[in-house]
């Protein structure tokens, strides 16, 4: 759902893991995965992690790290299912592709066409929901549980509300990432398949890709184990809720071990279950009509970084985090699945940095209002102090008493603010991320903010760099 992406993104290429060589996964590697992994969970205070590498074709190592439960203990193990979030993303893509190649979707008829009564129906195809290029806003921005999400709902209620609002722009004129879109897709395949979603997708995309460990977080299924745990700035891990019935469906729905996503990234790399044509467009960016490209395809950003091309997709559910990426030329993927809020980057880069040689990074253009806007609220968090006219209602409905004072706790011990480093941003629902590099007197740490149209924050998150 709440995909974290740009954040996870910038942290890939920012850190030291870039890459450099062709991998070549061997027995040898395991210790220093191992001890690398463990010491970004010891690091950044993550219960869990599971990881994996799949090369050539077929998944050759995973491991399960740390806690899936704190209290009462439990390990966890590679069979258990961790929600995957926004990932789902390309499995729903995929169920559209099966419709599209038996002739009963296309992609360029608008969304009248099988849901005439929403909003803007008639301005926007299919082909722009699942490329983001719709206009509609996204009905799950933040990434933490807003009292929407923490309703029991129905997808299409969701979808109801979300494509009633305003467009953020014209429909295929901008991209931008929204939740909205991949719900109202997966409605459309659904109403067109004739069957639940979820059923159609076993069907036709799971079980002919061999996954038979994915369950939908939408229905019975959902496991106790494991836990979704977040941390209010550098506080301890908190237990917290996943999000109510109803609210992610096709946008985020989907839970699984590490072991099924890695198999469907060799599906990915080797084109399989679709046909080679679907996969193409899958992972083809939508041109914009002033001829630049999206960096996106159907559930897939497709990047460059450090010169090698990136195909990856991350995930965000309340309390879990996944990072997905494959690198095509090595005919390698990495897999990271995480029981917290954050930490899959670094854990990324961590197994980059063994399978891959070092490179340097970029430096990043800024905003300086948002950036002083922030390193406001930062140093007056600092003293246990917050000046809400500066955030937007969801934002002052995340900070609880009990926020702020674990905010307190993690930044007073930093010290004063010397520099804040812009790593990069992007846009989405109608806002702006920007993601900083913070170095105090005592430590270095990393925020994450959304500013809106007025200039107020939506969200303020930390992580350590």
């Amino acid at each position: 759902m709440r995909v974290l992406a740009s954040l996870l993104m910038v942290s890939a290429v920012a850190g030291s893991g870039a890459f450099g060589q062709q991998p070549v996964f061997t027995p040898e590697m395991k210790p220093k995965i191992d001890a690398a992994i463990a010491k970004v969970l010891a690091e950044t205070g993550t219960p869990s992690a599971q990881i994996g590498i799949a090369e050539g074709g077929a998944v050759v190592f995973t491991g399960a790290y740390g806690l899936a439960r704190m209290e009462p203990a439990v390990a966890s193990t590679v069979e258990m299912k961790y929600g995957v979030g926004s990932v789902s993303k390309q499995f729903t893509a995929a169920a559209a592709m099966v419709l599209v190649e038996r002739g009963k979707l296309r992609l360029d008829d608008p969304v009248a066409t099988w849901f005439p009564e929403l909003g803007h129906a008639r301005e926007i195809t299919l082909r722009m929901l699942l490329n983001q290029v719709s206009g509609y806003s996204d009905d799950y921005t933040e990434d933490y549980l807003t009292p929407e999400m923490a309703t029991a709902t129905t997808p299409l209620a969701i979808v109801k509300k979300w494509t009633s609002m305003p467009l953020d722009f014209q429909p295929g004129t901008k991209w931008q990432y929204s939740n909205t879109n991949y719900g109202l897709a997966a409605l459309i395949v659904e109403k067109v398949a004739g069957q639940p979603f979820f059923d159609f997708l076993t069907a036709n995309i799971l079980l002919p890709a061999g996954l038979t460990h994915v369950i939908d977080l939408g229905g019975s299924q959902v496991p106790e184990v494991p836990q979704g745990y977040v941390h209010f700035g550098f506080g301890p891990a908190r237990v917290t809720p996943r999000e109510a019935p109803g609210t992610v469906f096709g946008a985020g729905q989907l839970a699984m071990p590490i072991g099924d996503l890695l198999l469907w990234d060799t599906v990915v790399m080797k084109r399989k279950v679709l046909k080679p044509a679907s996969w193409q467009v899958m992972q083809s960016e939508y041109d914009l009509p002033d001829g630049t490209g999206t960096g996106y395809g159907m559930g897939f950003f497709l990047e460059a970084q450090q010169g090698r091309r990136v195909i990856e997709h991350s995930g965000g559910l309340n309390g879990f985090t996944t990072l997905n990426q494959i690198y095509p030329s090595s005919d390698v993927a990495i897999g990271v699945l995480t029981n917290a809020e954050t930490a899959t980057g670094k854990l990324v880069r961590a197994i980059e940095d063994v399978v891959f040689a070092p490179v340097a990074a970029a430096a990043m253009k800024t905003n300086e209002a948002a950036l002083a806007r922030t390193r406001t609220v930062l140093e007056g968090l600092g003293q246990g102090k917050l000046d809400r006219s500066l955030l937007n209602a969801n934002l002052n409905f995340f900070f609880t008493d009990q926020v702020v004072r674990d905010y307190q706790v993690s930044l007073a011990p930093m010290g004063a603010i010397k520099t804040v480093e812009t790593l990069g941003s992007n846009e989405r629902g109608g806002m702006t991320a920007w993601y900083y590099k913070v170095t105090a007197a005592n430590g270095v740490y990393g925020v994450f903010v959304y500013v809106t149209k007025d200039g107020k924050l939506d969200q303020l998150l930390l992580h350590k760099y």
